[in-house]
């Protein structure tokens, strides 16, 4: 059976749509089966980075029209999609607690049929994501330094604790200069949880390298830039962060992933 990320971020602008595509197309490149369900509603921009095609399908659901697995995109990158595409202004309505209910228990269904879900949200917190949290098996958050991106993360992880969804996350830290960048935030995230007794296991996975120029030309190509630039900084990244998130969960290691694992010595 397959593992539920949720990937979040307390304040927008913070890349994580970028991540959790790279992330899940770093998964897939592993021979992994890897589904991400956009639920930005506000902003759903998965399917243009896999470069799918936008439908209503998850709109003919809410209605009761056809299955969640109906829902289901296939991206030329190996990597499933379930997005609510472009006309999110009648999916609005459907945020209640039954059709969330139901959506959630369609949604654990289709474990079955992949290694990784990955579930990508807008930023912030509302009734829907916290919901979505509480049946995911892992929580990824995505930060940069700025610093109300770092308010933001802060708030977002005491809600996250207060309603006990979890004690355990992982950071992924977005738009460095290098390697110590990241580094520092996380001692910074983690000395303020402290401070004020938030008992929260936070768990550095890798440092993405902040290079805007290839950013904006995987957006362009709609390819997710680890395979657009597979030897850069970047790629080694995403390939670390998979790296270490697959060793705290306890899977085992393919010799293809012996030289990323060695890059976890900088942490």
């Amino acid at each position: 059976m397959g593992r539920i990320i949720s990937f979040s971020s307390g304040k927008g602008g913070s890349g994580k749509t970028f991540s959790s595509v790279n992330f899940s197309a770093e998964l897939a490149s592993r021979g992994n089966r890897v589904l991400i369900f956009d639920l930005d509603i506000n902003c759903s921009n998965v399917f243009i980075l896999l470069h799918v095609k936008p439908e209503t399908k998850l709109q003919d659901y809410f209605e009761g029209n056809i299955p969640l697995r109906e829902c289901i995109l296939k991206s030329e990158h190996g990597i499933d999609v379930i997005s609510a595409g472009i006309n999110v202004q009648r999916f609005v309505q459907f945020e209640n607690d039954y059709n969330l209910s139901n959506l959630a228990t369609d949604l654990k269904e289709l474990k079955d049929d992949y290694d990784y879900i990955i579930i990508d949200y807008a930023a912030g917190i509302n009734q829907m994501v916290m919901r979505f949290y509480a049946m995911s098996d892992d929580i990824v958050l995505v930060a940069n330094p700025e610093i109300t991106a770092l308010a933001d993360l802060y708030r977002l992880m005491k809600m996250l604790h207060v309603n006990n969804k979890t004690n355990k996350m992982y950071l992924l830290v977005n738009k460095v200069k290098n390697i110590d960048w990241a580094i520092n935030l996380h001692k910074e995230v983690k000395k303020v949880s402290e401070k004020f007794s938030l008992k929260i296991d936070l768990k550095l996975l890798a440092p993405i390298l902040f290079d805007d120029d290839k950013v904006m030309r995987s957006v362009q190509k709609r390819t997710p830039l680890i395979k657009l630039f597979p030897k850069t900084p970047i790629k080694g990244g995403f390939a670390l962060a998979v790296t270490r998130y697959l060793d705290e969960i306890g899977e085992s290691l393919d010799d293809k992933d012996i030289k990323s694992k060695t890059f976890s010595n900088f942490f």
